[in-house]
C-alpha cells in the first residue's frame, strides 16, 4: 500500500478535477483513466486501490462523479481547429498573390497583413487542444479569441466586397461556411471566457482593433483611393519629317512619326493602339462671296470646319496600322516611337494629307493583363472553340485580343468572377477602328455583353491632334 496522499479535488465547471500528492499539485484528470496516468506519472503503483480512503481522498464529490463529456469536449476540439485552420489557408491564399506581387508598398501592406493573420490563426488552432484541455499554457485562450476575431474581421470584409457584385465564385462556399462557423466560435469562446488571463485587456483589444483597422485601410487605399488619386494621362502625337521625292518613279515618301510619352504619375498596359495617313479630296470653287448656308449646317452636324473655296468630298486611307504594341508597358517619364514611311503617287488627287494616332490604356495600379493579349486572334480564321460570337454571321473581318485582367488587390479576385478584356481592330471607312472592353465570360465561355464600366478599371483613350501638310508641297521636292 502506498504511503503517499493523493487529493482529488471536486470538478470545476468544465468536469477537471485538480490532483494534488502530498500536498503538491500534480496535474488534472477528465476520467478515472486519466487519473491513475496522473499517480504513474508520480510514481505510484498503476493498480492503485482508489476507493482506500488512507490512500485517496475525494474533495466535493465521489470516485464516480466525472462530469466530462469526452465527446462533446473532443468534438468542439475538433471544429475549433479545423475551422482557424482553413481559415489560415484561406488568408495566405489570398494575401500571399499582394505580398510577393502587389505593385504598391499599400497592396503589399495588406497582403502581408492578411498572411501574418493567417500565421497567428494557425498558431491558435494548435492552442486549442491547450485551451479545452488541461490549460497549461497562460495565454493558450486569449490566443485561441484573438484567432476567432481574426476570422470575423476577415470574413467581414471578404463577403462585404463579395456583395458589391453578388457573383458565384469558388470561394463563396469557404467565405460562408467560415462566416457560420465563426459565429458559432465567438459563442464558444464568450461561453469559455476565453479571455481571462490577459494581463492587460485594454491594451490587448486596443491591438487587435487598431491591426484591423490597420488592414482594412490598407485596402481602402490600395483598392479605391490611390487609383483616383494618382494622375493617369499620356500624350500622344503624329508628325509628319522631310518628305522626299523618288529619283525615278512618281513617287513621294514622307516620314511619319508616331511618339507617346507618360506624362502621368502611373504606368499603363497598351490595350490597343491606330494610326491613319489619309488624303483629303476636294473640290474648288474660287469664285464664291460667302459660305452657303445649307454647307454650313452640314458641316456644323459633321462637326467639321466651313471653307468658303474648298468643298472636301471624301478622304482616302492611305496608310493606317498599329501605332504600338498591344501589351506594351510604359512607365511613367518613358515614351514609345515609331517611324514609317508614306508612299503617295504624284498624280493623286489630293489638296491635303493628314496624319493622326490613338492608344487605348489601362492603369497598371487597377490591375494586370495576362501575356496572352499578346496573341491577336483573327475573325476570318474559323476555330470550334471561340471566346466570341459573330453577329451577323459569317464573322467580319477584325482582329481581337483578349486575356485575363488580375485587379491589382487580390480580395477583389477572389470575390468575383473572373474578368476578361477584348480589344478589337477592324476596317474602316477611315483607317483601322479600334474599341476594348472589360467583361465577365457568360454561361457558355464567351464574352457576355455585360461589359464593365471603363472607370472602374482606368481604361481611357487617347487621340493625337491632326496634322496636316498640303499635298502641294509634296509635289514642288526636287528629286533625291
Amino acid at each position: 500500500m502506498s504511503t503517499r496522499r493523493v487529493v482529488v479535488q471536486a470538478p470545476d465547471e468544465r468536469g477537471l478535477r485538480q490532483v494534488t500528492i502530498d500536498g503538491a499539485p500534480a496535474g488534472s484528470a477528465w476520467s478515472p483513466r486519466d487519473l491513475r496516468r496522473q499517480l504513474r506519472r508520480a510514481g505510484l503503483p498503476t493498480d492503485m486501490d482508489l476507493e482506500d480512503r488512507a490512500a485517496v481522498s475525494w474533495r466535493g464529490a465521489d470516485s464516480a462523479t466525472w462530469p466530462d463529456r469526452t465527446g462533446r469536449r473532443r468534438a468542439t476540439i475538433a471544429l475549433m481547429a479545423a475551422g482557424l485552420l482553413v481559415s489560415a489557408a484561406l488568408l495566405a491564399d489570398v494575401g500571399m498573390v499582394d505580398a510577393l506581387g502587389a505593385l504598391t508598398f499599400s497592396g503589399r501592406l495588406t497582403g502581408s497583413l492578411f498572411v501574418l493573420s493567417g500565421a497567428v490563426q494557425a498558431v491558435s488552432a494548435a492552442l486549442v487542444f491547450d485551451f479545452w484541455g488541461k490549460r497549461t499554457l497562460r495565454y493558450s485562450g486569449p490566443m485561441v479569441m484573438v484567432g476567432v476575431l481574426i476570422a470575423v474581421a476577415t470574413e467581414g470584409l471578404l463577403l462585404a466586397v463579395w456583395f458589391q457584385e453578388s457573383e458565384w465564385t469558388p470561394y463563396l462556399p469557404v467565405f460562408l461556411a467560415l462566416s457560420l462557423w465563426s459565429l458559432w466560435a465567438v459563442w464558444a469562446i464568450w461561453r469559455e471566457r476565453a479571455w481571462k488571463g490577459i494581463t492587460h485587456p485594454k491594451s490587448f483589444t486596443a491591438s487587435v482593433v487598431a491591426t484591423a483597422l490597420l488592414a482594412a485601410a490598407n485596402f481602402s487605399y490600395s483598392a479605391l483611393y490611390q487609383p483616383q488619386a494618382a494622375l493617369f494621362h499620356f500624350k500622344v502625337e503624329a508628325k509628319f519629317g522631310t518628305p522626299t521625292r523618288d529619283p525615278e518613279f512618281p513617287l513621294v515618301y514622307l516620314p511619319v512619326k508616331l511618339h507617346v510619352a507618360n506624362d502621368g504619375a502611373v504606368s499603363g498596359y497598351v490595350l490597343n493602339s491606330a494610326y491613319w495617313v489619309e488624303g483629303r479630296e476636294s473640290v474648288f470653287d474660287g469664285k464664291k462671296a460667302e459660305p452657303d448656308r445649307k454647307e454650313w449646317r452640314a458641316d456644323a452636324e459633321a462637326g467639321v470646319d466651313t471653307e468658303l473655296y474648298v468643298q472636301p468630298t471624301g478622304y482616302r486611307t492611305i496608310n493606317s496600322g498599329l501605332a504600338l504594341p498591344v501589351d506594351a508597358w510604359i512607365a511613367p517619364g518613358t515614351d514609345f516611337t515609331k517611324e514609317l514611311v508614306v508612299q503617295i503617287p504624284t498624280d493623286a488627287r489630293y489638296d491635303i494629307v493628314t496624319a493622326k494616332m490613338t492608344a487605348i490604356f489601362l492603369r497598371e495600379d487597377r490591375g494586370r493583363i495576362d501575356a496572352r493579349l499578346q496573341s491577336p486572334v483573327y475573325s476570318w480564321q474559323q476555330k470550334t472553340e471561340r471566346f466570341f460570337d459573330c453577329s451577323p454571321a459569317p464573322c467580319a473581318d477584325y482582329v481581337i485580343y483578349h486575356a485575363r485582367v488580375w485587379n491589382n488587390n487580390n480580395i477583389i479576385n477572389v470575390t468575383r468572377r473572373p474578368r476578361y478584356v477584348s480589344s478589337s481592330r477592324w476596317p474602316g471607312k477611315q483607317g483601322s477602328v479600334i474599341d476594348s472592353r472589360i467583361s465577365p465570360l457568360d454561361s457558355r465561355g464567351r464574352v457576355s455583353a455585360d461589359a464593365e464600366s471603363a472607370e472602374r478599371y482606368g481604361v481611357d483613350q487617347y487621340v493625337s491632334a491632326v496634322t496636316a501638310i498640303p499635298f502641294a508641297s509634296l509635289l514642288d521636292l526636287k528629286r533625291s
